[in-house]
């Protein structure tokens, strides 16, 4: 991606900003996982969105004071030994060229300029830091850290989330992230393909797991969430991620699963026979979640509401629910319509959500209507990745076959 992408996007954050105030963004760390060794890092996404650099243990800051709009980055200083023993650090020209910000500086002075800022005549009236995903009893991640010490240190600034901000922007997804999304649903399929070129009875779940994940290994990608693979009476279950049961003949096998291409997401499912031959009863299912996809997409346009698109689904099941002779009320559908239509997707797979949950223009959503029968052993959900455009509503992973007779032909 071009550095003019992630100029423009730090300027429309800055417009957004109030007067007088300073905005943080960490690009984190990975936490220990045992002993020595450590977690793969994952950069946060807003630092990546606003930056473009994929490196643990930096900082940006924007300040708008008075109107004029300036940018630091933070980045570790060069270590022989860390290179030696670990891999090359980025270098300032480097980190230059890839964000556009001229002002490069030293990770380990990061607190004592910030703290000097803070009490300078330019200081700013409040600070925003990104506050979203957090239970009781978490850890505190650097935006908490940060904003516990601010209030200590500096108890007169405000500290303000700039969440809704970056949810605004980065769901408006412009053409090069449209570019990185469709990339990544490539991966997953030709992965999807090797995958059923390859799916037998008598195979592990988790090697079908491995079918898929070596594949996007060759294409340098890898998936964008734990790889969901629930075979028979599994695939009830929403995030089945355990994939250690034999798939046996006449089981049907749910994949759910995606892959990345510069930390944008594909988000994918796909329910195939394992013997590569629907019966007569995993069709009729299999066809009344495919419809109620279109259902879905039919309901869908520049600020429609999560809910209604979600509502016309559950009506659709009804009446096909009732047709089958599995329910005969209306209120039962939601015993094997358990979860909502879909979601944002992009740098996140659960991508930030605007509070009013409607669409809007240039939101790419998932659509993942599924209909789960316990009591039958059948589990069947499909999801595809939708561009909410002023013109209509893109299939943006069209090409990945879902119909009974494409699936059964190909699988011959």
């Amino acid at each position: 991606m071009k550095t003019s992408f992630f100029i423009n996007n730090r300027a429309k954050f800055a417009t957004q900003m109030q007067d007088n105030s300073t905005a943080v963004f960490f690009s984190g760390k990975a936490p220990r996982q045992s002993a020595d060794e450590e977690y793969a890092f994952s950069v946060d996404r807003n630092f990546f969105y606003l930056t473009g650099i994929d490196r643990e243990d930096m900082v940006l800051v924007i300040n708008k004071i008075r109107g004029e709009v300036t940018e630091q980055l933070f980045i570790p200083p060069v270590d022989d030994f860390f290179e030696k023993w670990y891999g090359i650090l980025l270098k300032k020209e480097e980190a230059i060229n890839i964000s556009g910000i001229q002002s490069v500086l030293n990770r380990n002075e990061f607190l004592n300029q910030f703290a000097k800022k803070l009490c300078s005549a330019d200081r700013p009236d409040s600070v925003y830091i990104v506050s979203y995903y957090t239970d009781p009893f978490e850890s505190y991640d650097e935006y908490k850290k940060i904003a516990h010490w601010i209030k200590k240190q500096f108890p007169t600034i405000n500290i303000l989330n700039s969440l809704d901000i970056v949810t605004n922007l980065r769901g408006s997804k412009q053409e090069e992230e449209i570019s990185e999304i469709k990339t990544a649903i490539g991966y997953t399929k030709e992965a999807l393909e090797f995958v059923m070129k390859n799916l037998q009875v008598g195979k592990f779940e988790y090697q079908v797991r491995a079918d898929f994940e070596y594949q996007l290994m060759l294409r340098n990608s890898k998936p964008s969430f734990k790889t969901i693979g629930a075979s028979g009476k599994n695939a009830v279950i929403l995030h089945y991620v355990d994939l250690q049961d034999k798939i046996e003949d006449g089981n049907l096998i749910l994949l759910d699963l995606g892959a990345v291409s510069k930390n944008y997401a594909s988000d994918i499912t796909r329910t195939y026979p394992a013997n590569g031959k629907f019966t007569e009863r995993q069709k009729e299912i299999y066809n009344l979640v495919l419809q109620a996809q279109d259902v879905a997409v039919d309901s869908m346009f520049v600020g429609a509401p999560e809910i209604d698109v979600n509502n016309a689904v559950k009506e659709h099941f009804a009446k096909g629910l009732k047709a089958l002779k599995i329910i005969r009320d209306d209120s039962e559908v939601e015993n094997y319509y358990y979860h909502s239509i879909g979601h944002p997707l992009g740098l996140d797979v659960h991508d930030l959500r605007r509070r009013d949950k409607t669409m809007q223009e240039n939101n790419v959503y998932t659509v993942e209507p599924g209909l789960y029968i316990k009591e039958e052993g059948i589990g069947i959900r499909i999801e595809d990745d939708y561009w909410v455009t002023k013109n209509g509503i893109i299939n943006l992973s069209k090409d990945i076959i879902k119909t009974v007779n494409d699936i059964e032909n190909f699988m011959k």
